[in-house]
């Protein structure tokens, strides 16, 4: 776990080592010692990681050559053929291109497939590896950069195996892009206290909103979902709401940590949280939450499919029909393809096929009835940009996804309809009062967790607002940062959940 004493001693260790007694290798210090985290956490499952690397290393060079063979030999025979001769040749290249990364991303996403549908195989013992969902999409999204000659390939194979397996980012995230991240490693970065100490600032962050507010929401909404057979409907409210701060708690912290920890070595890693519950539509919270994936999904499926043959032939047959229509359906087909595909990268299962084509069907519904919502506006003289009707939608926004999240709350789909049939005929409002206690948490326990709830607000509220929190804090008084620091420390070993019994799959997104 990233928390753990041996996991800060280890990272202690390599940070000396990397500062001063290896400073003229430090990407090899980076290498190795993120080979040695993963063969410790995961030696059972590294050969997927090395299959990975090797597959898309390779893969990666031979698309490169094809495509300057493929210029090469068009640029050597320009004044010999015929417009039809290179049509014929560009062809015959690209579609040599196109079945290799086929292949390739059929091998990697086959791998990663067999352990997403793990609940239908009976092998008992077949865990997805640390990282996997991770190290997949971005060794496959780096690979078809270079299909479309965004990248050019990497010749040194140390180099690239340090691109996929770099230990902070493979716990959970985030995604990273290779024209963003690669070049950091061979920089050369001398040691610098204030980005150490900014580093280790993040990391508390992310710790204190782990250990005091998501691990303790998770004991009551465990409790609630795997441990009652008929809780009050009230209660499953309470539980589904919860759960959301509980979830974005739990992976920006962990986000927060390993940011933090890579900070320190003066590698930046891709943003993947810009505070979703801000979020007046679902269309704006995808563009805050799991940026990284978004992103990817956006760049390499989404963006493809609308610039597709079949994508404007079906557009245009509606638009002669509708206008609006003809770019809307189009539009919201792939948008329920697109988050059922991120549905599956969670988990193939009932829940997350369901949790994804919820948000699908939000998003098509919002672009295809978009007219019927401009009109109300302009008959309730409601002005979007007010801060009531902002308020309002993120309240909406908070409900779609809670929606959303009841699929996914007890991981069946007779968990769901147990749960949606109390809220439907067993509401039992006051119970929510009355006895929360029974669910693992007392008074005290909600008081702590809205205490530092309310931290957490204002802080991003002041974010939202563009202050760099970090440099404001580093701004202060030598007395005041030390006597913050120290306050963040003690709160969370007071108030944090924590024990021998946890370790780095405890990240809801380490299991994903």
């Amino acid at each position: 776990m990233v928390y753990s004493l041996p996991f800060l001693l280890f990272v202690a260790v390599l940070l000396i080592a990397y500062y001063f007694v290896f400073k003229n290798h430090q990407w090899v210090v980076l290498l190795i010692g993120s080979l040695a985290f993963y063969l410790y956490t995961d030696l059972r499952f590294s050969v997927f990681l090395v299959v990975t690397t090797v597959m898309t290393y390779f893969g990666a060079i031979k698309l490169e050559q094809l495509s300057d063979y493929q210029k090469s030999n068009i640029k050597e025979n320009k004044e010999k053929w015929t417009k039809e001769e290179k049509k014929a040749f560009k062809a015959a290249v690209s579609k040599k291109k196109r079945l290799l990364l086929s292949l390739i991303a059929i091998v990697a996403f086959g791998m990663l497939m067999v352990f997403k549908c793990k609940k239908f195989l009976p092998f008992s013992w077949l865990v997805l590896p640390l990282g996997m969902s991770f190290y997949t999409f971005q060794s496959i999204g780096y690979l078809i950069d270079v299909y479309r000659g965004d990248v050019k390939a990497e010749r040194n194979f140390l180099h690239y195996a340090l691109f996929v397996s770099y230990f902070p980012q493979i716990i959970q995230g985030p995604i990273n892009r290779f024209d963003k991240l690669h070049h950091q490693f061979f920089q050369k970065h001398n040691f610098d206290f204030e980005q150490i100490r900014s580093g280790l600032w993040l990391f508390l962050w992310g710790l204190f909103k782990k250990l005091v507010i998501a691990d303790r929401l998770a004991m009551f909404v465990n409790t609630v979902t795997e441990h009652t057979d008929n809780p009050p409907g009230s209660i499953v409210v309470a539980a589904v709401f919860l759960f959301n701060i509980e979830l974005y708690a739990d992976f920006s912290g962990g986000i927060d940590m390993v940011s933090g920890i890579s900070e320190m070595f003066g590698i930046g890693l891709a943003e993947n949280f810009k505070r979703p519950f801000f979020a007046t539509t679902i269309g704006e919270y995808w563009h805050r939450w799991h940026i990284s994936l978004s992103n990817w999904i956006r760049d390499y499926v989404f963006y493809p499919i609308a610039l597709s043959k079949t994508y404007a032939n079906v557009s245009s047959k509606l638009s002669k029909r509708n206008t609006h229509l003809g770019k809307t359906i189009p539009a919201g087909i792939v948008s329920v393809i697109t988050f059922l595909l991120i549905g599956l990268w969670h988990e193939f299962s009932f829940s997350y096929i369901a949790y994804g084509l919820w948000h699908g069907f939000v998003m098509a519904s919002s672009q295809i009835f978009e007219p019927f919502f401009s009109y109300l506006d302009r008959c309730f003289s409601l002005n979007r940009e007010s801060y009531s009707m902002k308020l309002f939608g993120r309240a909406r926004t908070w409900i779609l996804i809670s929606i959303g999240e009841m699929f996914t709350l007890t991981g069946s789909f007779s968990g769901f309809l147990r749960l949606f049939y109390q809220v439907i005929h067993n509401f039992d409002w006051y119970r929510a009062i009355t006895d929360i206690e029974l669910y693992s948490l007392t008074y005290k326990d909600f008081f702590v967790v809205g205490v530092a709830v309310i931290i957490w607000y204002v802080v991003s509220v002041r974010q939202e607002s563009g202050m760099r929190i970090r440099e404001h804090i580093a701004a202060q008084p030598w007395l005041f940062r030390y006597a913050l620091t120290a306050g963040v420390i003690m709160i969370t070993l007071i108030f944090g959940i924590y024990g021998s019994s946890y370790n780095a799959a405890d990240f809801i997104y380490g299991g994903f």
